[in-house]
């Protein structure tokens, strides 16, 4: 039977294999194949986290937040964009302005738009801070007319910043289940009921077993190949990143 890789699932993901679990459980006469216990042991932690999921895609501010990064995202390669064109510029000084601009960005990373929040958070600071305080790259900001710009991506990441402080106190003053302890949970109690449906299947007490592990088998390697798209996907976006060019 196919294993999932339930540490590498995402918080949704993770709870939605849990809940098509218990749903083809529930399917079946729990009582008849013994396995009620098991069933019940699962669907507590299962509750659980769905609670805290729901809570925390129900805030206003989650959306705010997703909202100001997507400003933020939208600044920074607009500059780069701006910045790279003018280097095509004819003339000369122009043209130097836009190489300045974008080999400082440049050298702070190819895909800033694709780090984490934190990450991308700390980079843009220090993007701003050269854009603003060193001399050359004032210089270039100012012939190249790209004040606003810059203007635009500290206000987005100065609101995103206190926006994702705010969410942060928020999870910690409303959070009332740990995910991280919920997930553990229900994956142990998901390994003991698996091992008690494969041991039934395997001493053949019900033709319903085989059935049952057939069906778990095929949902769980679905759920692996969307992991396995994701890992191949995020492999593949590195290498255009790193080389420039897609092979």
């Amino acid at each position: 039977m196919n294993t999932p890789y339930l540490s590498r699932f995402r918080h949704g993901g993770f709870l939605q294999y849990m809940k098509d679990i218990l749903s083809l459980l529930v399917q079946q006469d729990l009582n008849t194949l013994q396995l009620t216990t098991q069933k019940a042991a699962l669907e507590a932690p299962v509750e659980k986290i769905d609670a805290a999921f729901q809570q925390e895609k129900g805030s206003t501010l989650t959306q705010e937040i997703i909202l100001l990064d997507e400003r933020r995202d939208r600044a920074i390669v607009g500059i780069k964009t701006l910045a790279e064109a003018y280097t095509y510029h004819f003339k000369a000084a122009v043209a130097e302005a836009g190489r300045a601009i974008l080999s400082m960005i440049q050298a702070h990373g190819t895909s800033i738009q694709r780090m984490s929040y934190q990450e991308e958070t700390a980079t843009l600071d220090n993007i701003i801070d050269e854009l603003e305080n060193d001399r050359e790259l004032v210089a270039s900001v100012r012939r190249l007319h790209l004040e606003s710009w810059v203007t635009e991506l500290k206000s987005a990441n100065t609101l995103f910043t206190h926006s994702y402080l705010e969410r942060v106190e928020e999870t910690a003053a409303n959070q009332v289940y740990d995910i991280k302890e919920l997930r553990k949970e229900a994956t142990d109690a998901y390994r003991i009921l698996m091992r008690h449906i494969e041991a039934h299947a395997t001493l053949g007490n019900h033709e319903v077993y085989p059935i049952l592990v057939n069906q778990i088998d095929v949902l769980a390697g679905q759920y692996n190949q969307v992991i396995e798209n994701r890992a191949a996907t995020k492999v593949s976006s590195q290498v255009v990143s790193s080389d420039g060019q897609n092979f």
